[in-house]
């Protein structure tokens, strides 16, 4: 029963039957947004992880997670954020493409650099990634894990952060 109402939920969404979330969000990292409580995933994109670290080309360590969540903020600034949610994700995430005025979020991240194109939900960002890449833009500038694989190897101390 639950799957099925999942699908036509999905179909809906799809079909632009179902309103988009607009108002007041905040950033809790590069890729995550939050309202009245609901979290948001910006869909197709991947950054840092909040607490994730990375190097500059000159082999300096910085935050490069928490520069994630700050440029997620900047281009949110002084904007209304309109969220079209087009699935709910295995954590109860509404996953979304969203806009801040006329940016879209999950395309301006990538494209600064600050998360990559999650290809294996779509190849929407693909481009970004290029140009940002090219133009050694934010965690291109240096070495960096990707995020899947920074998860994948902190799997443990990121539960515990979630238990404290």
């Amino acid at each position: 029963m639950l799957l099925l109402l999942a699908a036509i939920t999905f179909f809906a969404r799809q079909a632009g039957w179902l309103p988009d979330e607009t108002g007041a969000f905040t950033a809790v990292d590069g890729d995550s947004l939050r309202k009245d409580g609901k979290d948001y995933r910006l869909h197709a994109i991947d950054a840092p992880e909040l607490f994730q670290t990375c190097w500059r080309s000159d082999g300096s360590e910085y935050n490069c997670g928490r520069e994630a969540r700050d440029e997620l903020r900047r281009l949110m600034r002084g904007a209304s954020v309109t969220c079209q949610i087009l699935d709910t994700d295995r954590y109860g995430r509404a996953v979304s493409e969203c806009r801040a005025g006329d940016v879209n979020l999950n395309d301006a991240m990538v494209r600064a650099g600050w998360a990559v194109a999650y290809t294996r939900h779509g190849q929407d960002h693909a481009a970004a990634q290029d140009e940002a890449r090219a133009a050694r833009r934010g965690i291109w500038q240096g070495r960096f894990q990707t995020p899947e694989a920074w998860r994948n190897a902190n799997r443990n101390s990121l539960m515990q952060a979630e238990e404290d």
